[in-house]
């Protein structure tokens, strides 16, 4: 099998900056400034890309990975968007900071390709099945690391990360090393659990998650993608559902088996067999109280894995070239400063956004920098809705998915409200609590349903929790009656969908089925005739009383005796 895999070009020059000895080395790194995840991610970037050029003996360069792996898994963690909005950092200092950990993923994953390159090319991968495996599994671990990252903010894939994923899986299957794990934490999983988890992942449409969403979906899945199978893709059988298409020799993500007819020539394309790991889901989304099941990650996961395939109609609602620009103020504080700085007159800043198309629904729209950094999915935006007009109209939307193009801008979907947003202050009734937070009243809107719609941060909702409202020096008393955002839906067709899945495992215990309901039928046969029996006397009872009192007379046993035979026979 010939290995498509980059590295950088090796060169046999010592480099005097470099730290080869691993005690100071893992010296130096544990003097980071850790807390600065920027300025630490930017440092040892620039030790580790370096040493990825430096001709080394493999047992060398392996023990030097071995020393930086805690710390890029450290900084992986600490550049998640929520850590990362924490941090005092500005717009650039947050993109250098995403762009560096991706990197930082990317240089680790170089250092176990040139190890694999080497072992394979001596022939080393046969001598030392074990350590060969080892290197495996770092790669693949972290190329699902900076794949990961880039869901994080909604970024497409970098370059050739799934052809290199789905070379190293398949080099791993060919050797019977799909199975092996690592040596700590993440690395307790095996290969193949971390293959199937990242591919299952990339099916989740990361990029209408919302923020911290994409870290979420993959801790789950890691959980249940060991009951995951890759199967030859001619052993294709069965319903779809739980059925996905990998080309091991591609640079793509699986496709779901829905959008494919079996069965599929040849073993390659493979299948991987997720019903188990749907499965698993499911019960645990069964096992959650109500309430929670319709916000719960797990749903959406389900309904993402299980897709609803019958045919629909067109769009609720045609799309249009547009090609305006736009004001766009994002985040609930900026934009209800905003709004009230415009009602007294004064400018206000607001960045400028292309609509490329719009519907009655929203706009999909797009800004010529990055920021990936600064929207997420569910995240407000206002926007002037024609800025050409005399008194032009103030629309605010919510973010439905978020692309960003790596340096060639971003793009966004962008879903309308109903009612004119109008900046009030809210505070809680309780009276420990008496300090006011920005909110948005919107004017009735026919789209959910409701008299008005407040808009607060999610932490603030609480069905049927008591707010007032501040607005015009007057104070207004309201109840919340439901949150605008209801995934009642999503369950429920996750659960659908699911039940294929049940059902399939269902068939494959029908034998044992079958018996349980064999005994099950009768024994409800025997119930059923002790409780005719009991009817037939209690109604027996009812008849003769009734007939007592039709006929004014008292019933004697013989004419007692024919009542109750008529009475069993109809029964």
């Amino acid at each position: 099998m010939d290995l498509l895999l980059t590295t950088p070009e090796q060169h046999g020059f010592q480099d005097p900056t470099l730290e080869l000895d691993e005690k100071r080395l893992d010296h130096w790194l544990d003097g980071l400034p850790l807390l600065n995840c920027g300025e630490s991610a930017r440092l040892v970037l620039n030790a580790l890309e370096p040493l990825n050029e430096q001709r080394l003996g493999a047992d060398k360069r392996l023990r030097l990975l071995a020393v930086y792996q805690p710390t890029v898994s450290r900084l992986h963690g600490m550049a998640a968007p929520l850590s990362l909005r924490r941090q005092p950092l500005s717009q650039q200092q947050r993109q250098d900071t995403v762009n560096n950990v991706e990197r930082l993923c990317l240089a680790m994953a170089d250092g176990y390709k040139i190890l694999i390159k080497e072992m394979y090319a001596a022939g080393t991968h046969r001598r030392d099945a074990r350590g060969f495996g080892a290197v495996l599994h770092g790669a693949v671990l972290q190329l699902a690391a900076a794949l990961l990252h880039s869901y994080r903010f909604y970024r497409p894939q970098p370059p050739f990360v799934f052809l290199e994923l789905n070379q190293l899986y398949r080099l791993a299957r060919q050797h019977g090393m799909q199975d092996q794990c690592g040596a700590s934490g993440a690395d307790e999983l095996s290969l193949a659990t971390l293959y199937h988890a990242i591919a299952l992942l990339a099916l989740t449409d990361p990029f209408s998650a919302r923020e911290g969403d994409a870290d979420r979906y993959y801790r789950i899945l890691l959980d249940h993608a060991s009951q995951a199978r890759m199967l030859p893709g001619n052993s294709w059988q069965g319903v779809p559902q739980g059925l996905y298409c990998v080309d091991l020799q591609s640079d793509s993500a699986p496709r779901h088996c829905v959008f494919l007819q079996p069965p599929v020539a040849g073993d390659d394309p493979y299948i991987l067999e997720a019903r188990a790991t749907l499965q698993g889901l499911h019960q645990r989304l069964a096992a959650m109280p109500g309430e929670l099941r319709a916000q719960c990650p797990e749903a959406v996961i389900l309904r993402s894995l299980l897709p609803d395939v019958t045919p629909r109609d067109k769009r609720r609602s045609e799309r249009r070239a547009d090609g305006r620009w736009i004001e766009v103020v994002i985040g609930l504080q900026p934009i209800h400063d905003w709004l009230l700085q415009r009602r007294v007159g004064r400018q206000a800043d607001a960045i400028r956004w292309e609509v490329k198309d719009a519907s009655s629904q929203g706009y999909r729209l797009a800004w010529e920098e990055s920021a990936a950094s600064v929207l997420a999915v569910g995240e407000l935006i206002c926007v002037v809705a024609d800025s050409a007009a005399a008194n032009p109209g103030v629309q605010l939307l919510a973010v439905r998915w978020v692309r960003d193009e790596r340096g060639q801008g971003t793009e966004l979907g962008v879903e309308m409200f109903d009612g004119d947003p109008e900046p009030v202050r809210v505070t809680a009734a309780d009276p420990s609590d008496a300090e006011t937070h920005p909110a948005l009243l919107l004017s009735s809107g026919a789209t959910h349903g409701c008299v008005a719609q407040l808009i607060t941060p999610a932490q603030w909702y609480g069905e049927q929790r008591p707010l007032t409202i501040h607005v015009g020096g007057a104070e207004l008393p309201v109840q919340c009656a439901r949150s605008i955002e209801q995934a009642a839906e999503i369950t429920a067709n996750a659960e659908k969908q699911a039940a294929l899945i049940i059902e399939e495992a269902r068939d494959k215990a029908k034998e044992e089925g079958n018996r349980q309901l064999a005994s099950a039928m009768s024994e409800i046969e025997q119930e059923t005739n002790k409780a005719r029996e009991e009817l037939r006397g209690q109604v027996s009872a009812i008849a003769i009383a009734s007939a007592e009192k039709i006929l004014n007379r008292e019933i004697d046993s013989k004419a007692h005796e024919d009542i109750l035979g008529k009475l069993a026979q109809e029964l």
